[in-house]
């Protein structure tokens, strides 16, 4: 920092700065990587932007306080020409927030240093180009965004950035998955081997982003709520056209709707796992017409409480329980048109283990 002139330089795309050995702001940092040409050494720190302090020190020498990292502003090329020439792992950061939206920022994601020990409060990325991650997903080695993200949000391109996150060491508190169009998970599903999510309390996937449920290691997992959300039934085509089931770990909390009812019959669930609340919800008829056509009839294994609504209350009649299995609470809750399939089957012909007294209720 002693070599920095004390006079104003106008900074242009021809202007080199070079980052060795320094810490500087990260608006600062935002106003390099658009206006010039950034060259990253060793020992560079971004940290957050205080107007009462200096925004360039030396290595080390600020407090290490985690900050906010977001960014809205259209890039630059020179930006994006910036953050692909810099190394992996070359910017030392401690995060609190992360929010890149339909910005080519998203890349820059690889390049973080973020530190092993780091709890994000709120991870959002929201991707409608494949460019915004065209870098993240070009990494053959993972990058670590701590040891704890409270929520994370990936919309769009943005979902395939997960398959691209070190996160076996890693607890989320919150992952929040959508895609709404086929192609923005396709790199996803293309892939053959399995990605690991780490250890996801609550795990909540829409539209499209249901399929890549079947390219996550689950087998471990234990979630204290699964819920997939699908109105259109090519969101679950990818799911559905699969022969080999699906492992989900174990599940407290299921929550099916529309045509992600269907979903459930290519799940197996931990063999030791008493899933609290099945909850399933079907507005229309053909949210559970895959369903109804099969012949051979699926296990859901065991169930503390059930709750059938609407058009999902005729998946009954396709589904076993396991036999040492007891309810505490059955739900079937429709109206008439909603009980037809049922009303067609002979009786004492569908078989719902037991339930406590009192549990019953239509």
């Amino acid at each position: 920092t002693c070599d920095l002139p004390n006079e104003a330089v106008l900074l242009t795309d021809q202007t080199t700065v070079t980052l060795s050995n320094i810490e500087i702001s990260e608006r600062l940092f935002f106003v390099f990587l658009r206006k010039t040409m950034v060259t990253v050494e060793e020992a560079f720190s971004i940290t957050k932007h205080d107007y009462s302090e200096d925004c360039i020190r030396e290595h080390g020498m600020a407090r290490n306080s985690p900050f906010e990292l977001n960014n809205y502003e259209v890039v630059s090329i020179l930006a994006i020409e910036n953050i692909e020439r810099m190394a992996p792992n070359s910017i030392g950061c401690s995060l609190k927030k992360l929010d890149f939206s339909d910005t080519g920022l998203i890349n820059i994601l690889p390049k973080l240093r973020i530190h092993g020990d780091c709890n994000i409060e709120h991870l959002r990325l929201n991707a409608s180009e494949e460019a915004h991650v065209a870098e993240v997903l070009a990494q053959e080695k993972p990058f670590c965004v701590g040891r704890r993200v409270k929520d994370m949000y990936l919309e769009d391109y943005a979902v395939g950035v997960i398959t691209k996150m070190s996160l076996k060491d890693c607890g989320i508190e919150y992952l929040s998955l959508h895609a709404t169009r086929r192609e923005h998970v396709a790199e996803v599903l293309a892939q053959k081997k399995p990605f690991c999510v780490g250890r996801v309390k609550d795990m909540h996937l829409r539209e499209y982003a249901v399929g890549v449920l079947t390219k996550m290691s689950l087998k471990d997992c234990e979630f204290e709520i699964l819920s997939l959300d699908t109105p259109r039934k090519e969101h679950v085509a990818a799911v559905l056209k699969q022969e080999t089931p699906f492992c989900v770990g174990r599940v407290k909390h299921m929550f099916l709707e529309d045509y992600a009812v269907g979903v459930i019959t290519k799940m197996t669930i931990h063999e030791d796992c008493e899933i609290g609340c099945l909850h399933l919800t079907a507005s229309e008829e053909a949210h559970v017409a895959e369903v109804l056509a099969q012949e051979k009839p699926f296990c859901v294994g065991r169930v503390e409480s059930m709750m059938l609504y609407e058009y999902a209350a005729s998946v009954i009649t396709k589904m076993t329980i396991h036999e040492d299995n007891t309810m505490e609470i059955f739900v079937l809750d429709g109206d008439k048109k909603h009980f037809s399939r049922i009303l067609k089957e002979g009786d004492n012909s569908i078989d719902l283990g037991r339930i406590r007294t009192g549990g019953l209720r239509v």
